[in-house]
């Protein structure tokens, strides 16, 4: 088969708020589990939403353990021949290309030095090792994460919210490797429901059993996000809920034609944000508005020649923002996604699924977390299930 460049891990970018990384000399190790082979590798970088240039130092890879120990040599990763540059504020890059085998399933890692600048972009992603540990050993065989202090606002936060915030993954956008035997990613679109990775890491799991060496799943949800709006403005953690998923489309998907299925994942924070602190009345939607902006990406697309896999939205009445207007609005958007399905490869009934018979606008307390709104372990569990993997036959 041919050869082409396909995502083995990837996220979407928004701004780190309150969990960024202070400048500091540090090593960053991502340890990958590869979906199927690869014959080369080649990386995305990504400073979108700093607010300062970032100097890296070194870029390294290596096959590895699980626990992203060497095996053998690693080798040295280049962007236009050099070993070490600057990465501009709102600047992404795409690294040269290093020959490198790696088999399906099998474990390897690249490494970053970040010798200035403080990492404020990237995404709070559960579905990689990542190791940190200060100054430079990019090249060293063995190393221990080192905790940061910073840890403690993470920590905070979840109590709080009462929602886990996982550890941030920095700089890194997505991670790919040359193949030829024909696979293709499958690229989850969502918020924080996906982004925790309950449901999204169970469905990964069933992928590689039934599709080994076939296909990845590529997690690129941002917490808050909404379909036709961008993060609000008066919102104290500016920037962490991203741009809309519209404007985000290009980036997070249509610049990479590896992808073959999106599962479109968002719409919970069109409907429960507007009227709390995270955004204002005017922008609540009618459960049309809602749909049209779902059509409008389907579209887009199908333009592309990716099929689309529209998830309905999960029922909050248990959630401390949710109200009368926000619980009939989903209702009717369900709805009307349902009477539309002919407008997408498919449509996925995740609502139905973990409804409390009791409570029709309201999912089952079991199978979410204390928030009342995110699946948790069983829930998501639930989710990944009944998706039907024969729609990736």
């Amino acid at each position: 088969m041919q050869e082409k460049w396909v995502q083995v891990w990837g996220q979407a970018h928004s701004a780190f708020s309150f969990f960024y990384y202070p400048s500091c000399k540090k090593t960053y190790r991502m340890v990958i589990r590869s979906y199927f082979s690869g014959k080369g590798v080649r990386l995305m970088l990504s400073n979108e939403c700093a607010k300062n240039d970032v100097r890296i130092g070194a870029l390294t890879v290596a096959l590895c353990d699980e626990n992203g120990k060497f095996k053998g040599d690693c080798k040295k990763i280049t962007v236009g021949g050099k070993s070490s540059f600057w990465l501009k504020k709102g600047e992404s890059v795409r690294t040269d290309e290093v020959d490198i085998e790696v088999g399906t399933d099998e474990f390897f890692c690249v490494n970053a030095y970040v010798e200035k600048g403080a990492l404020r972009s990237g995404n709070l992603i559960d579905d990689v090792k990542l190791i940190t540990v200060k100054g430079d050993v990019t090249d060293k065989r063995n190393v221990t994460n080192q905790p940061r202090v910073r840890d403690s606002v993470r920590e905070v936060a979840s109590k709080v919210l009462r929602m886990y915030f996982h550890k941030p993954v920095p700089l890194f956008e997505s991670v790919e490797l040359l193949n030829d035997t024909g696979a293709s990613a499958i690229t989850v679109f969502g918020d924080s429901i996906s982004q925790q990775g309950y449901w999204t890491n169970a469905f990964s799991k069933r992928i590689r059993e039934e599709y080994k060496g076939r296909y990845s799943v590529i997690n690129k949800s941002i917490m808050g996000n909404r379909t036709r709006l961008d993060y609000g403005k008066r919102f104290i953690c500016k920037g962490l809920f991203g741009i809309s998923g519209i404007n985000r489309l290009q980036r997070d998907v249509l610049n990479y034609p590896d992808t073959e299925y999106v599962i479109f994942a968002l719409g919970t924070n069109d409907f429960l944000q507007p009227g709390t602190i995270a955004a204002p009345k005017k922008d609540f939607p009618s459960a049309k508005e809602a749909l049209d902006a779902v059509i409008k990406v389907g579209e887009k697309l199908k333009e592309n020649g990716k099929k689309m896999i529209v998830f309905n939205v999960l029922n909050f009445g248990e959630c401390v923002d949710s109200r009368p207007h926000k619980e009939k609005a989903v209702s009717e958007y369900n709805k009307i996604l349902e009477e539309n399905k002919d407008s997408f490869y498919a449509v996925y009934d995740q609502a139905a699924l973990c409804v409390n018979p009791e409570k029709p606008h309201c999912s089952k307390k079991e199978y979410l977390g204390k928030d009342y709104l995110h699946p948790n372990r069983e829930g998501g569990q639930i989710v990944a299930d009944g998706i039907d993997l024969e729609l990736f036959r």
